[in-house]
């Protein structure tokens, strides 16, 4: 693979994305009903057989995408859902364009909404969000060291993450669909070369969380300009 390519060090689903994209195989090829019980937490993790932690990711990821919901109680569980209409028509509209839709196009697209997403997420964003996005950055810091197939798996969760702190559901659907669409397309492709290291990325994303939990619209916007240049000298996967 040449260098020049934007494709490199691209993560394998982490544990909690399979087993998510297991269940959501599960509802499509069974057709179950909106409302179906699928069990509960705890015995569907252990028919997973993943620690609590990383199942309880993977319903975090499916309650936000609108696949499945959680009831608590003597009665509850976790039961499929219908997506919102937008998550469905989002969807649709990329699985409709098939391979026409370029890759570099829907990273053009993100870029583009997440100044805009890291605003929403200052205006809106509570002391829970902001644990969730330091923790997020410093799992990004650790994987840098580590891995550049890890790093990009923590990029992708602290984008997505930002992406469910705003109440714009047409802006967090359409991000989010972006950022599926892109995952999708690139995992399971390999590089012939080393990993490649995202030196600056995690002191990017760390500043960006902290402007974000400063509250300040000024060092909010340099740190988006700073992200968008370090996107920029990566070919969309800084």
């Amino acid at each position: 693979m040449s260098t020049d390519s934007p494709v490199r060090d691209l993560p394998r689903p982490s544990r909690a994305e399979t087993v998510a994209k297991r269940i959501e195989a599960r509802i499509a090829e069974d057709a179950l009903p909106n409302g179906h019980r699928l069990g509960t937490r705890d015995s569907l993790r252990r028919e997973f057989d993943v620690a609590a932690a990383t199942f309880n990711e993977a319903v975090r990821l499916l309650t936000a995408r609108g696949t499945v919901s959680v009831r608590p109680g003597v009665k509850g569980g976790i039961f499929v859902a219908t997506p919102p209409p937008l998550v469905r028509l989002g969807r649709k509209m990329l699985e409709l364009s098939g391979d026409s839709v370029p890759v570099s196009d829907c990273l053009v697209m993100r870029d583009a909404l997440e100044p805009l997403l890291a605003r929403e997420a200052m205006r809106h964003r509570t002391e829970a969000d902001i644990a969730d996005l330091r923790r997020l950055a410093g799992e990004m810091a650790a994987a840098e060291a580590e891995s550049g197939v890890g790093y990009l798996a923590a990029n992708w969760a602290l984008h997505r993450r930002l992406a469910e702190i705003t109440p714009n559901k047409i802006l967090q659907h359409t991000y989010v669909s972006l950022l599926e669409f892109v995952e999708t397309r690139l995992r399971g492709v390999t590089s012939d070369e080393p990993a490649a290291r995202h030196v600056d990325g995690p002191a990017v994303h760390r500043e960006l969380v902290e402007a974000i939990a400063a509250g300040d619209p000024g060092r909010l916007d340099a740190a988006a300009a700073a992200h968008s240049r370090l996107t920029a000298a990566r070919g969309g996967d800084a």
